[in-house]
Parts: C-alpha cells; sequence; structure tokens
C-alpha cells in the first residue's frame, strides 16, 4: 500500500512540475529583472544587423542588440521615473505612424517574428526618447541649450534661397525634346547674366524671372523661399554646398545636371518663420550627441542576463529571413 502511495506521489509530483515549467515563459534577454521577450530582442537584432558597432558578426550583432534592450528598459523607466507622460494627440500620431510604416514593412516583421503590437511598442519607446530630449535641452529643462545655439545650427545645416531655372532643351508643339543649340546657349547666358544683375540690383528675383520667362518659356521660379538641408530629396548634397558656399543676398548661376539655375541665397537667419519651423529640427541636432550620452550613462546601471539557447535560435530566425 505504502508502494502504491509512493508511485501517485511521484506521478502527481511529476505532473505539478509539467505544469510548472509549462507555465513558465522563457526570455532571451533579462534586464535588472525586467525580462525582455523575442519579438522585441528579434527586433533590434534586426535593426543592428547592418550597423557598424555590429562588427559584422554573429557576436557582436547579439552583443549590440541586447545593448539595445538594456537602452529599451533604461529609457522606458527614466520616463516612468520622470513624471513624463503621453498626451493623447502623441498616442494617436504613434499609432497613425506605425499603421503607416507597418503597412509597408510589417510583412517582412512578421517573417522574423514581430508583430504589429510590438512595432508600436518600439514606436512608443522612440517617443519616450524625444520626450526625454525635450525635457533634457528644451526651454526649461535641465540642461536647456539656448535659442543663439539653435540658431547657430539652422544657418549651418540649412540654406534659404529662391532661383529660377532653365532646362537645357526645347519642346516642340508635337512633344519632341531636343537639346538648345550653342546659339541658344550663348543666348541663355546672356540673358541670365543680366537677370542676376536685376536681382543684385535688389529688383528680386521675380523681375529676373520675368526676363528669362520671356526668352526661355520653359523656366520656372520659386514663389517661397525654398529652404534645404543635405539629405534634401529634390536637391542633393551638391546642390547644398554650392548654396551654402554663397554669401548672404548673393546671387550664383551655375547648371547642375540638365538645367541652369539663377539662385538668390537668403539669410536665413532673417526670416523668423523658418527658425519657428525648423527649432524643433535644429534641437535634435544639436542635442543628439548628448542625448545619446545620457542614456548610454543610464545604461550603466543596467545589466543583463542572456538565454544563450534562445537567443541562438532567435540569431538563426533573423538570418534566415534577411
Amino acid at each position: 500500500m505504502k508502494k502504491i502511495i509512493s508511485v501517485i506521489l511521484i506521478i502527481l509530483m511529476l505532473a505539478l512540475s509539467a505544469c510548472t515549467a509549462g507555465d513558465t515563459e522563457s526570455y532571451p534577454i533579462t534586464v535588472n529583472g525586467t525580462p525582455i521577450d523575442a519579438e522585441i530582442f528579434s527586433y533590434f537584432l534586426d535593426s543592428v544587423w547592418d550597423k557598424p558597432e555590429a562588427l559584422g558578426t554573429r557576436d557582436g550583432r547579439i552583443t549590440q542588440a541586447t545593448y539595445m534592450c538594456i537602452r529599451y528598459v533604461a529609457v522606458n523607466s527614466t520616463f516612468v521615473s520622470s513624471g513624463l507622460t503621453l498626451t493623447d494627440a502623441d498616442k494617436v500620431q504613434i499609432s497613425d505612424n506605425a499603421n503607416v510604416l507597418w503597412n509597408m514593412f510589417g510583412e517582412y516583421y512578421g517573417k522574423i517574428g514581430v508583430s504589429k503590437q510590438t512595432y508600436v511598442k518600439i514606436k512608443t519607446y522612440e517617443a519616450y526618447i524625444e520626450k526625454l530630449r525635450t525635457a533634457f535641452f528644451d526651454k526649461g529643462g535641465t540642461d536647456e541649450i539656448s535659442d543663439a545655439v539653435l540658431r547657430g545650427a539652422l544657418q549651418e545645416n540649412y540654406v534659404a534661397f529662391k532661383f529660377v531655372r532653365t532646362p537645357l532643351k526645347n519642346i516642340d508643339v508635337y512633344g519632341n525634346v531636343s537639346p538648345l543649340t550653342d546659339e541658344e546657349i550663348g543666348k541663355l547666358n546672356t540673358v541670365y547674366n543680366k537677370a542676376a544683375s536685376s536681382v543684385a540690383s535688389s529688383y528680386g528675383i521675380d523681375k529676373a524671372y520675368d526676363e528669362i520667362v520671356k526668352e526661355f518659356p520653359l523656366s520656372e521660379r520659386t514663389y517661397e523661399t525654398k529652404v534645404i538641408d543635405r539629405n534634401d530629396h529634390e536637391f542633393p548634397a551638391i546642390f547644398f554646398d554650392t548654396v551654402k558656399a554663397q554669401g548672404e543676398g548673393t546671387v550664383k548661376i551655375f547648371q547642375y545636371g540638365e538645367d541652369v539655375y539663377l539662385v538668390y541665397k537668403i539669410n536665413i537667419l532673417t526670416e523668423p518663420l523658418i527658425f519657428g519651423d525648423l527649432r524643433t529640427e535644429c534641437l535634435r541636432i544639436v542635442s543628439e550627441e548628448p542625448l545619446q550620452s545620457k542614456i548610454n550613462i543610464m545604461c550603466n546601471a543596467y545589466q543583463s542576463l542572456r538565454d544563450t539557447a534562445l537567443v541562438s535560435r532567435i540569431f538563426e530566425k533573423v538570418a534566415n529571413k534577411r
């Protein structure tokens, strides 16, 4: 009888042990006791895959992804402990942006094991970073950056101008395209140089355009002041550098691609609306390095533990889907 009871007890203990093991979820990373699930680790592993910090190696990628998980916990914890919150408008914007991006990349993320819910968590984490940036460096922040410094960033990273451009081609009534003849190019140079003198004489870009378009009807002009940085989609870096090299309030004629440009550079600091529109971007530029430094210091207080076997399985899954 005792043997029968002992066997029954052993069976019950094994059954309970099996239930307990089944109810315990495994996590690839734990940061200061906070579990990081496979989806979040997969996302960060994919995000660092080709980063120089990941060294292009298996161990380098896992190490960098682990560090990103530490940042994730550090930022989320600091956001909460600092008493910061997201407004309803912030939440709507996060959701809208996540929806747009998920429609573009969701199929890929699904293949590496990242759900839309996790993707929204990541975008929320990124919003927390921006809230911390404001709390640290914006007006009234613990390390406030002055508008004078931000205006310097505006002048360094952006240019403001108006332009007239003329394509080096003709289009006849049938839609046939032909390049300008040498004679027409000579005439174009004459008209442009005369128009540049008009701008320099304070007649403005409107007068220059009126002079040019009479001779070259395909010419275009900007009606509003154009503001670009080196990463502008319409104008490449070489165009930005050319305009930036101009003196404020000067005119320059140059060819780029298949067009000739007359560019009047505007002093960007005399246009208050430009600074208002780009102040947030300038804050981001100036504060990026000190913000990352602060986050790195936060991360020093966090330690991570890995489930080596689970991390390896996730690595193989991500590697096979890239």
